[in-house]
């Protein structure tokens, strides 16, 4: 009897043991939202999007800018598990800012009277015919220290969290590595003068140790990246089964380690441009097959399991980001659509999972 009793106390113990080793908290994820599905543009929702791939229509339509159309959609990505909207932000070179239409969406989300539900950042797109520099960085500081002292505003590390696509462009705007570095500082120290603790800086980065030590010389907090379209295709190849994607995300993820700084991954779900791609054009029109809902799944999955995986190489708040919620040009979507509903992979991975 004394043996049994021994041997259910053991039982209790060791499965008391494996269940707090086995639960982990919530990752969060985020998706990307690019702005660009509106009226009033006409080189995103081309002709040969919608005639040969009319199966990526969303179910509202191609145009997405309206206030319905925003609330639906924060209810969704809310109901499917999503924590926030990391909303692609546009400072345009040859207009006035609030006449750039690829804001739109994220006007619209910050009247959305169910914000709430899901919360925001921003990704500064500073490309080529968006650069900012230092003409505009003072107004690009202030309107984005007022988004930041917004109660529904992403935070990092306990402060508000931004992130910037091209480390080079940034260089080149302001001229050296060292003002760069001072631009950032001088963001940091107006964020700290509003209360708001400083902000986590993040930039997109290739793992390679050239571009890693600039973006470190920089002043950069953190690197992420927007997408990871090619790292699924062998060389020569023009199509590859999503897959092999899933398996080039863990291996670019995996490259991030113990450079110095912490490393927020982006889970790409799919890559096909071939809507945006002209015919007979010297562009790049690899592309995936079996984008499915399974896949979405999977390759969530694998993203939380890495940040779970790997605490001393990312934030304590546990944060990933997935491309995207709705790159339908580019094949990257997670929202629903007319013959195909995403959003089912995203709610196993999240909520049922």
């Amino acid at each position: 009897m004394k043996k049994y009793h021994l041997f259910i106390l053991f039982v209790l113990i060791h499965g008391i043991t494996l269940a707090q080793s086995s639960t982990k908290s919530k990752v969060r994820i985020g998706a990307y939202y690019f702005g660009g599905w509106t009226s009033a543009t006409d080189f995103h929702i081309t002709s040969k999007l919608r005639d040969t791939f009319p199966e990526r229509r969303p179910l509202w339509g191609w145009v997405s800018t309206s206030a319905q159309t925003m609330k639906t959609q924060i209810d969704l990505a809310a109901d499917a598990g999503l924590s926030f909207f990391n909303f692609d932000w546009y400072y345009p070179n040859d207009k006035p800012y609030p006449k750039e239409v690829l804001n739109s969406d994220l006007g619209l989300y910050l009247q959305a009277p169910n914000k709430s539900r899901l919360k925001f950042c921003l990704f500064v797109a500073n490309h080529v015919g968006y650069r900012v520099g230092p003409k505009d960085w003072a107004f690009d500081v202030d309107y984005w220290i007022k988004l930041f002292k917004d109660k529904d505003y992403l935070k990092v590390n306990n402060k508000p969290y931004i992130s910037f696509f091209s480390q080079g462009d940034m260089i080149y705007t302001f001229g050296s590595i060292e003002a760069v570095h001072k631009a950032l500082d001088s963001l940091r120290q107006v964020a700290k003068a509003n209360g708001l603790g400083g902000v986590t800086i993040a930039i997109c980065v290739s793992p390679e140790a050239k571009k890693v030590a600039e973006a470190k010389a920089c002043g950069f907090d953190t690197f992420t990246a927007y997408n990871y379209p090619t790292v699924g295709f062998k060389k020569g190849q023009n199509t590859a089964d999503v897959d092999s994607l899933l398996a080039g995300n863990k291996r670019i993820w995996d490259r991030f380690l113990n450079f110095g700084l912490p490393y927020i991954p982006v889970s790409t779900l799919n890559w096909d441009p071939r809507p945006w791609r002209k015919a007979g054009s010297n562009q790049d029109a690899r592309y995936y097959t079996g984008y499915s809902a399974e896949s979405i799944r999977k390759s969530i999955l694998a993203v939380q399991k890495w940040v779970d995986d790997n605490p001393a190489y990312t934030y304590k708040d546990k944060i990933a980001m997935v491309y995207a919620w709705n790159e339908i040009g580019e094949g990257g979507y997670m929202m629903p659509t007319k013959d195909f509903n995403p959003l089912i992979g995203v709610e196993q991975a999240l909520i049922y999972r």
